[in-house]
């Protein structure tokens, strides 16, 4: 049986080696710690996480790495708990960048939409992470106002 829940303090390692065997940035995790939402199976641990950068009232996804085992379903309830914890936590807007556009009309479905990369938050367009996941080739930013 599947669990999905907020991640703590508790989950950093595992996470850390999740997230490094998919080939994920984690530097500073340890302070974002409690902004990403993990999907476990029971005694056998993480198969899917989802993050949240913060950029004043603007969310911005990270880290999504789902395991072979996680279906389609599941997926869409780690994104329902990603914009509930967003916002618990006050927050206005959240935004993707995807490079993979077969998966436009399911993040549609989530209630995020298109837009120029250009129209995000002044400070998520100044931070080096989203300069680095904005670099991809065929990258879309997508939002959805909560």
């Amino acid at each position: 049986m599947k669990i999905l829940r907020s991640a703590t303090q508790d989950d950093l390692w595992a996470l850390l080696v999740f997230l490094r065997r998919a080939n994920i940035h984690v530097a500073g995790l340890e302070d974002k710690i409690e902004d990403f939402i993990i999907l476990e199976e029971e005694n056998e641990g993480i198969c899917g996480t989802i993050g949240i950068e913060t950029y004043g009232k603007a969310g911005l996804l990270r880290s999504l790495v789902i395991g072979p085992a996680v279906k389609q379903f599941q997926l869409l309830q780690m994104f329902e708990h990603t914009q509930q914890h967003a916002r618990k936590k006050g927050l206005e807007q959240l935004y993707l960048v995807t490079n993979k556009n077969n998966f436009i009309q399911f993040f549609e479905l989530l209630n995020f939409y298109p837009q120029p990369i250009h129209t995000a938050p002044p400070t998520m367009l100044e931070s080096d992470f989203f300069a680095e996941i904005t670099q991809q080739a065929d990258c879309t930013l997508m939002v959805c106002e909560l």
